[in-house]
């Protein structure tokens, strides 16, 4: 036997749920007349009655019911299922580092968000590296550390320096460097070179290395906000200070000393690449941390 049409399954659900097949027209929006003609075909095809009929009202018999009970769930699982997509294509995800997330992306995203009204951008942060091909609730992943070579699915977007930085109130009473409080991030990658004061005292020729005051903070956002706070000198990347030495919260101490740091890569999901909302916002990234390299 040939599958019933889905008008038919339709109307039939419709007036199951409702109980009237009135109800039922003005819910699909046709007439009474075609819910009773498509449940009538529905049971001549079937061979079984599915309502018992009354003056207004009718009631489902018990293979009614069981059909209804099928249908019921078919139909919530479609729309959910249409919901789902609607939202995916709605809804941009990336996943980054906690601290890139914070200093960088979240003072950002509306600007996105404003360009494209459309898309709104969900953010998942972890230091765990996202497997794209394995979860596919991820459209972007934008990872840290060593240059990954360029490819249809993976893009450089920039490479940070470690610069110093204080308030310009600190950086105007500070009479000698070997009064200052130096401040930075405990160095956790097994991975990845640190980048300590040690480095940029030997970059900036100072010899501090035993007698310098440093301050460790086990997160980034947490250096920031005692360099905020005038609690002294940080050394931090420049792409997570740009924000607020843009808007002048910081200031640079002595520029022109400088360490390198890491890349910031853009990877995409390879089933996803060709979707717009991961277009859009691959070239927002890629424009706005561009703006990281006119540094002094």
């Amino acid at each position: 036997m040939s599958m019933p049409s889905l008008a038919a399954l339709r109307a039939f659900d419709a007036a199951a749920r409702s109980g009237s097949f009135k109800v039922a027209a003005e819910a699909l929006n046709v007439s009474a007349t075609a819910i009773s003609h498509h449940v009538r075909g529905l049971e001549a095809q079937i061979g079984v009655t599915l309502f018992v009929r009354g003056t207004r009202q009718v009631s489902l018999t018990d293979a009614g019911r069981e059909l209804a009970e099928a249908t019921s769930v078919s139909f919530s699982r479609i729309q959910a299922t249409i919901d789902a997509l609607q939202t995916s294509e709605t809804v941009a995800t990336i996943s980054t580092t906690p601290a890139f997330a914070a200093l960088w992306f979240a003072p950002r995203v509306a600007t996105f968000e404003a360009r494209h009204p459309n898309v709104r951008v969900r953010m998942v942060s972890s230091t765990e590296v996202t497997d794209l091909r394995r979860d596919q609730s991820i459209d972007i992943a934008l990872r840290y550390g060593a240059e990954d070579e360029e490819s249809d699915d993976v893009a450089l977007v920039t490479h940070e320096r470690f610069q110093a930085f204080g308030t310009k109130d600190y950086i105007e009473r500070l009479n000698d460097i070997s009064d200052a409080q130096f401040i930075s991030t405990r160095w956790i990658s097994k991975t990845l070179k640190p980048v300590t004061w040690q480095n940029w005292f030997e970059a900036a020729g100072d010899h501090m290395a035993d007698k310098a005051k440093i301050r460790e903070f086990d997160q980034e956002y947490e250096v920031l906000q005692a360099g905020l706070s005038g609690q002294g000198l940080i050394l931090i990347s420049d792409v997570l200070a740009q924000d607020m030495v843009s808007r002048g919260w910081l200031v640079h101490y002595r520029p022109v000393v400088h360490l390198p740091g890491f890349a910031y890569t853009v990877h995409v999901s390879p089933k996803k690449k060709e979707l717009r909302k991961v277009q859009f916002l691959c070239s927002w990234l890629l424009e706005e941390m561009n703006g990281a390299a006119d540094r002094p």
